[in-house]
């Protein structure tokens, strides 16, 4: 996600932000529905997936239908009309479970109603800004090319494929094509 909403922040507070996001639906999951409503917990684990679906499945419909992303490789215009269909009729599919689960909750639990209207009021300005931000997100232009083209210069793309020879015909694997978007991605530990 970083790269594709070009947002950068330091490693400590990535690694912060994520670890709350995978841990949070969790602790909550686990107090409301305690040992003995695990019925109850799959429910809302799967209400909770529902919410995260369309983060990871937008990037992914776009990344693999964009030329410049992918190149040559980009799915086929029949797979990208597929796979958007498909795609967007699973996250309508689920926001309107989301949606008509909240509000039949709403309807029937034994909140006095005043209690009811200030849920409401929270969580329906939060459904919209998620529905904002699934809508920002599918029509979103991809501007940063990533794709390195190799096809026409085959001295590139040997050494794209087998590495660069340095001056003693020593096999060099440091010296690739120069990446500014990828320049600050921090490798693994």
């Amino acid at each position: 996600m970083q790269g594709f909403l070009d947002l950068k922040m330091k490693r400590w507070i990535r690694n912060l932000m994520t670890r709350t996001i995978a841990i949070a639906p969790s602790l909550v999951v686990s107090i409301i529905g305690g040992s003995s409503g695990a019925g109850r917990l799959i429910v809302i684990a799967s209400m909770i997936l529902s919410f995260e679906l369309p983060f990871a499945l937008i990037p992914l419909l776009k990344f693999s239908s964009s030329s410049t992303k992918m190149g040559p490789h980009k799915n086929s215009m029949i797979i990208i009309v597929i796979s958007w269909i498909l795609g967007l009729g699973i996250i309508g599919i689920n926001v309107y479970y989301l949606i008509t689960a909240f509000v039949g909750w709403l309807i029937h639990n034994s909140l006095p109603k005043v209690g009811n209207v200030f849920i409401g009021i929270i969580v329906f300005p939060l459904m919209a800004i998620c529905v904002g931000s699934v809508i920002y997100l599918t029509f979103r232009k991809d501007t940063v090319e990533t794709y390195i083209e190799t096809k026409d210069n085959t001295a590139m793309q040997t050494h794209v494929e087998k590495g660069f020879m340095n001056s003693n015909g020593e096999l060099e694997l440091n010296h690739g094509p120069l990446r500014e978007d990828l320049a600050d991605i921090p490798l693994p530990e």
